[in-house]
């Protein structure tokens, strides 16, 4: 078994990655921010819990000094979403990056396994492997390319492992209640129709449980080095997830598409090709979106 840190673990990634890699009986270290969030909590009975900001090198020095992890799994990143996306904090996220990785090489770490993102490759509209061109259109997927590219760098020369991860579109219980999946759940939940596009765009979602045991796999697997796509290797329409959605939270309710017209930058077919991991890692996903939905629907339901 192996010592492993994970940074960000108090989102929705990172704390699933941490319980995981725990429940398989790894030693993990969860750094977080604030100990006192529910997924920091819910961590505490199986994961040591380490409090420091990515910003604050000294504090993640120490961190890393005392857990002296084999494998660092980067799941931490500012400005996900809205705005920020776009704005400054992209730079800093490439600078927290390449200082962890220096903090983690310095204690002896042996890998490092950062969370990507497919904005790293722009706009395709059309199943994409590791081999398309990258050509983001935001500062964040921008941001992230970047720090791929410069911790591909230091930890090849330090000489240890490295695996970049390309994630798409995760969704689940416990998601961030303003991404598509869990609004238009919670609105049908409530007997509401969703304002939605006309939903004919194809969108690969990846459900959290395969996303964690994918990011697992490539931290434990040695000969797992470069960038993979983690991604369910399925693209199906937003309106049949829409409607799969009523059909589990209000069968019957009426349904109207089209209300909300697509954006400049909108991509109409979004898939990711996962081969590469799979041959790599042996992990495969396993978690149709059809019966994903199910999980989240359920969620919600039993927390309202």
């Amino acid at each position: 078994m192996s010592r492993i840190l994970v940074t960000g673990a108090s989102g929705f990634v990172g704390a699933a990655v941490a319980d995981l890699a725990a429940r398989n009986g790894h030693n993990v270290t969860a750094l977080v921010r604030n100990p006192s969030s529910p997924r920091a909590v819910a961590l505490a009975g199986c994961c040591a819990i380490a409090v420091a900001d990515l910003s604050d090198r000294d504090a993640v020095r120490a961190v890393l000094a005392q857990a002296r992890p084999d494998c660092v799994v980067h799941s931490a990143w500012e400005g996900v979403g809205g705005p920020d996306r776009a704005g400054d904090i992209q730079l800093d996220n490439i600078r927290t990056s390449v200082e962890l990785l220096d903090s983690a090489i310095a204690v002896g770490s042996r890998r490092f396994i950062g969370i990507g993102s497919q904005a790293e490759y722009g706009r395709h509209d059309r199943r994409i492997d590791e081999s398309a061109t990258t050509e983001p259109f935001l500062l964040y997927g921008a941001a992230k390319l970047s720090t791929c590219h410069l911790t591909r760098q230091r930890a090849s020369e330090a000489g240890i492992g490295f695996a970049w991860l390309r994630l798409f579109s995760p969704y689940g219980p416990g998601d961030n209640p303003n991404w598509l999946i869990p609004s238009v759940a919670a609105q049908i939940l409530a007997g509401q129709t969703p304002r939605t596009s006309a939903g004919t765009q194809k969108w690969d979602y990846l459900h959290i449980a395969d996303c964690a045991e994918g990011i697992l796999a490539a931290a434990v697997t040695k000969s797992a080095q470069g960038v993979f796509n983690l991604s369910s290797g399925r693209a199906v329409t937003v309106r049949s997830i829409v409607e799969r959605i009523r059909d589990l939270a209000c069968p019957g309710l009426h349904l109207t598409f089209g209300d909300i017209p697509f954006g400049p930058n909108q991509i109409m077919h979004l898939e990711g090709d996962s081969s590469r991991l799979s041959a790599a890692t042996g992990w495969t996903p396993s978690i149709m979106i059809e019966d994903g939905l199910v999980t989240v629907v359920d969620s919600l339901r039993q927390a309202a």
